[in-house]
C-alpha cells in the first residue's frame, strides 16, 4: 500500500476550511442585536396634578421605547405607521418625576398631519400637526420638530403617581423626535455555551492541523 503524505499547504488550506467552518458556527451563538428606538414628544403644561400633587408650568414628556423591528407589524393593524401598543411608557413632568403610564398606549403617525403618542384610535395624549409628518414611517431617526399643538385631552390617565390631568399651553408648540438606538443585550446562557465550544474546538483545530507546520507557541 502505497502512503498518502500531506503537503504541508494542503495541510494550511485544509485548516483554513475548517477554521471557517467553526468560526461560522460560533458566531451563529451569539446573540443578535436589538434595534431600538426612543419616541418622545414635549409641551409645556400650565397647570396639573399627578396623584396628589399638583404643578404650574412645566415641561411634560412622554416617551415610548421599542424594536424598529416591530414597526412594520403594528403599523399593519393600526393602518398607518404606528409603534406597538405596549404597557409601561413614561411622562416625565419637569421638577416632579418620572411616572408610568398604566395601561397600553402608543406612538403614530396618521400618515396625515399628526404624530403623537394616543392610547386608542381617534384619541391623542399629545401631539403635533402638519402635513410634512405625513411621509415619516416610524422606522429611523427623526426630528425634532415642533409645530401646531394636537391633542384630545389628558384627564384622570392612570400613571404609576396616581391619576394625570394636564391642561396645554395653547400658545407653545410641542416638539417630537425619534432616536435609533443600540443595546447589548445579555446573552443567554446558551449563547455563551455555543460560543464556548465553538472557540474551544477552534484551538483543538489549529493545534491537530498545525502542528509540525507552524511552531506551537
Amino acid at each position: 500500500m502505497t502512503a498518502f503524505t500531506v503537503r504541508p499547504e494542503q495541510k494550511i488550506m485544509t485548516a483554513s476550511r475548517m477554521i471557517q467552518f467553526i468560526l461560522v458556527g460560533a458566531l451563529a451563538g451569539l446573540p443578535a442585536m436589538a434595534g431600538p428606538i426612543t419616541f418622545t414628544i414635549s409641551q409645556m403644561a400650565v397647570s396639573g396634578s399627578v396623584g396628589t400633587t399638583t404643578f404650574t408650568n412645566e415641561l411634560v414628556t412622554f416617551q415610548q421605547v421599542t424594536d424598529i423591528g416591530d414597526i412594520p407589524s403594528a403599523s399593519a393593524i393600526c393602518g398607518y405607521p404606528c409603534a406597538p401598543q405596549q404597557d409601561g411608557n413614561s411622562v416625565t413632568i419637569n421638577g416632579v418625576g418620572t411616572f408610568t403610564l398604566i395601561g397600553e398606549s402608543y406612538f403614530f403617525d396618521n400618515a396625515i398631519n399628526v404624530i403623537g403618542i394616543t392610547y386608542a384610535a381617534g384619541a391623542t395624549y399629545l401631539g403635533e400637526e402638519d402635513t410634512s409628518l405625513a411621509s415619516y414611517t416610524m422606522t429611523s431617526n427623526f426630528g425634532p420638530t415642533s409645530f401646531g399643538l394636537f391633542s384630545t385631552g389628558v384627564s384622570g390617565v392612570a400613571t404609576s403617581g396616581g391619576a394625570l390631568t394636564l391642561t396645554w399651553n395653547v400658545d407653545t408648540e410641542p416638539t417630537f423626535q425619534a432616536v435609533v438606538g443600540s443595546q447589548s443585550p445579555t446573552p443567554e446562557p446558551s449563547s455563551f455555551g455555543f460560543t464556548l465550544l465553538g472557540i474551544g474546538a477552534l484551538a483543538i483545530a489549529w493545534r491537530k492541523w498545525f502542528r509540525g507546520v507552524l511552531p506551537i507557541l
